[in-house]
C-alpha cells in the first residue's frame, strides 16, 4: 500500500473495501435492487482526471478520463458495454438496459448525457425479474441487432436494434448453442462474447475461482457452419470478465484478479487475429495494461473498442458494482499508444508465411 492511501480510502472505495463488497455482495442483492423503470435519468458524476499508480507509464495505453455515475435505486451491475461514436449501450446482470450519450472534453471523457434506463424483456416481452434471467455478462453486436450472453442459463439472447439503439419492447430470440459449449460455460462461468466481422460469435468462459492453466473458448459460427474450440491461457489467477473484437480481427480482453484483501487488479490483453481465426489449442497475447488497487479500477467486467476519426483505437472499460454500497460503477477511457506490434502468430503460421512468399518468388 503506498504512504497516504489508507487515508483516501473512504473517498476512493478501493482495495480492501472492494474485497469486502466482493465477498458481501450477493447477500444485498436482493435487497438492494428493484424492477427497472423506463425513464430518463438524472446520474451523479465525479470526473477521474487521474488513473493513479504505475500501470499507464508500464503500459501501452493512455487514460482517456473516466467517470464515477451514481443514480437511483436499482442503478449499477453494468457486466455489458457496447459504444458507437459517443452513444452506448450498457446492460446489467439484474435485467435492465442503460442508453446515453459520452461527453468528450478535448478528447477526454467528462460526463454522460440523455442516459435511460429500460428494464429488458425475455422471449415473451415480458421485464425480467430475477436474477437467473437477469444475469447478463456480455454484449456483442449482431446484424440488425445485439446479443445478450447470460451466465446463470448459458443462453445468447438476440435483441432488434439499429446500431446499438436497441429495440427495448422487442421480445428476445435465443441463439443455439452446442451442448459442449453450454457444458463447459456452465462449469467455468459464461463471462465474455465477441462479434466478429463475418457474422461468428466468440464465447469465452471466466475460470472463477477454479484453479486451471487456460480456459475455454468457442467459436460458434453462422448457422451451418462448424463449431471450433480452442483455449486461452490463462496467468494466475486472472479471469476473464469482457472482450470485443478490433479492426482487423484482433481480440482484446479485459480481465479482474482478487487474491484476497487489498490484492485486486485488471488488466487489458490483446489476441492476434491468427490465433482467433485458425486456433485449436492454447493462444496467448500481450498485455496492454495491468492495474492494482493503487489506480482507479473497481470489479472491471466490460470493454468495448472504438475508433476515433484519427484513426487510433479506443476501449471504454465499465465496472460492475454489484450494486453493493463499497463498491462504484466506473466508465474509464483509454486510447492504444501506437507504434504496437502485432501479437506473435500462432506456431508455425510465421514458417507458412515465409514459405508462401518464397513459391510466389
Amino acid at each position: 500500500m503506498r504512504p497516504g492511501a489508507r487515508r483516501r480510502l473512504p473517498r476512493r472505495r478501493t482495495g480492501a473495501a472492494l474485497a469486502a463488497a466482493l465477498l458481501g455482495s450477493a447477500a444485498l442483492l436482493s435487497s438492494l435492487t428493484r424492477p427497472v423503470l423506463a425513464e430518463p435519468l438524472e446520474l451523479r458524476t465525479r470526473v477521474i482526471t487521474r488513473f493513479g499508480g504505475t500501470a499507464e507509464e508500464e503500459g501501452r495505453l493512455d487514460f482517456r478520463g473516466g467517470l464515477v455515475l451514481s443514480g437511483p435505486r436499482g442503478f449499477g451491475g453494468w457486466s455489458g458495454l457496447l459504444v458507437e461514436g459517443e452513444r452506448f449501450l450498457a446492460v446489467s446482470d439484474t435485467g435492465a438496459w442503460l442508453k446515453g450519450r459520452l461527453l468528450l472534453t478535448d478528447g477526454r471523457l467528462s460526463g454522460v448525457a440523455d442516459a435511460r434506463m429500460d428494464p429488458r424483456v425475455d422471449i415473451h416481452g415480458r421485464p425480467i425479474m430475477g436474477k437467473t434471467a437477469g444475469d447478463a455478462e456480455t454484449l456483442a453486436r449482431a446484424e440488425d441487432g445485439v446479443l445478450v450472453g447470460v451466465e446463470m442459463t448459458q443462453q445468447i439472447l438476440f435483441y432488434p436494434a439499429d446500431g446499438i439503439d436497441v429495440d427495448v419492447t422487442a421480445p428476445a430470440t435465443r441463439r443455439d448453442l452446442s451442448t459442449e459449449a453450454i457444458v463447459q460455460l456452465r462449469h467455468y462461468g459464461f463471462e465474455a462474447l465477441a462479434a466478429r466481422g463475418d457474422g461468428s460469435l466468440i464465447a469465452i468462459a471466466e475460470g472463477g475461482e477454479r484453479r486451471v492453466d487456460t480456459l475455454p473458448v468457442f467459436h460458434l459460427p453462422q448457422p451451418g457452419g462448424q463449431e471450433r474450440r480452442f483455449a486461452v491461457k490463462r496467468d494466475a489467477d486472472w479471469s476473464v470478465t469482457g472482450a470485443d473484437m478490433l479492426p482487423g480481427g484482433d481480440m482484446v480482453l479485459v480481465e479482474r484478479r482478487y487474491g484476497g484483501g487489498i490484492d485486486v487488479g485488471m488488466r487489458v490483453r490483446r489476441i492476434g487475429a491468427d490465433a482467433v481465426d485458425r486456433a485449436t489449442g492454447v493462444v496467448d497475447g500481450p498485455v496492454l495494461m495491468e492495474a492494482g488497487f493503487s489506480s482507479e479500477i473497481d470489479n472491471m467486467e466490460a470493454i468495448a473498442a472504438s475508433v476515433e476519426d484519427d484513426g487510433r483505437l479506443v476501449f471504454t472499460l465499465m465496472s460492475d458494482d454489484n450494486h453493493a454500497f463499497l463498491q462504484r460503477t466506473l466508465m474509464l477511457r483509454f486510447a492504444l499508444r501506437d507504434p504496437l506490434p502485432r501479437p506473435k502468430p500462432l506456431p508455425g503460421e510465421a514458417r507458412a508465411s515465409r514459405q508462401a512468399r518464397s513459391q510466389s518468388g
